[in-house]
Parts: C-alpha cells; structure tokens; sequence
C-alpha cells in the first residue's frame, strides 16, 4: 500500500518532534494546511 505524500511528511515529522510540543504544533497547523490543499485540489475532479 503507498502512503501518500500528506500522511507520510505528518507522521515523519511528528515521530521526529513527539517530545517537542511547540513543533508538535506546528505540524498540526501543516496538516490543517495540507488537508485544505487536497480539498481544493480534488474540488475539480470528477466522482
């Protein structure tokens, strides 16, 4: 199963930082970013 793109840098970033909750937030505001991203990237393909 490939992981894609978003789900990998997230899970990299968050086992290398888990001790680091100022970069811990950070993260959580890429994701936040990310996801929005994506929603607007797949607005325009068709179901």
């Amino acid at each position: 199963m490939q992981m894609d793109l978003k789900t990998k840098v997230t899970r990299s970033m968050r086992s290398a930082t888990s001790d680091k909750e100022s970069l811990n937030r950070q993260i959580l505001k890429w994701n936040k970013g990310l996801k929005e991203v994506e929603r607007i990237i797949n607005r325009g393909k068709g179901k």
